[in-house]
């Protein structure tokens, strides 16, 4: 759990400025800006788990995916929700299942659809140890708003980078997305 920590609070003040423009961004016009915002904070933790420093222009990564980003965070979204309409417990398991569709797009090149089946298929061997992941993520989540909503500027990066440094665990880094993260 240390390891995406550190990954954010090295570079600790931009991912306070990631996270606030992400949550003003994605706050205001929700549906065009979450999924590229998201997925442009995935490339950032990506860099940091590296070992690279991440840079404000880091964020607009996701832009040069916009349409699969957008298509990503619908189909996540509206699968999440439509699990935990059933109770709590689906939509959760269902979350530990779907953390790396925006990092398979970015690293691996999928679409849209191929990233959503693909990180359940890469997520069950791991389910136990990702469920986990997610209630920590939801832990943090929710502290961050107990606070006012203001420490979700540090939770939603904490999160994000919680989700690369597994995804790295599990699935490595590409030879061209080791490239692309210098």
């Amino acid at each position: 759990m240390t390891h995406y920590i550190s990954a954010v609070t090295s570079n600790f003040w931009v991912f306070v400025l990631f996270g606030l423009i992400y949550l003003l961004g994605t706050g205001t016009l929700w549906v065009l800006l979450q999924g590229p915002f998201g997925m442009g904070l995935q490339w950032a933790t990506l860099k940091q788990v590296r070992g690279t420093n991440a840079v404000l222009n880091d964020l607009g990564k996701g832009f040069e995916f916009t349409g699969a980003a957008i298509l990503e965070c619908l189909l996540v979204t509206i699968a999440i929700a439509l699990a935990s309409s059933m109770l709590f417990l689906p939509g959760l398991l269902l979350a530990a299942l779907l953390q790396f569709p925006y990092l398979l797009i970015l690293d691996r090149g999928y679409s849209f659809a191929d990233a959503f089946s693909a990180s359940t298929g890469i997520s069950k061997p791991h389910f136990w140890k990702l469920l986990w992941l997610t209630v920590i993520q939801l832990l943090l989540l929710t502290g961050g708003l107990l606070l006012c909503g203001v420490g979700l500027v540090i939770a939603v990066p904490i999160c994000y980078a919680a989700s690369a440094a597994a995804y790295v665990q599990i699935m490595g880094f590409r030879p061209e997305t080791q490239s692309q993260l210098r």
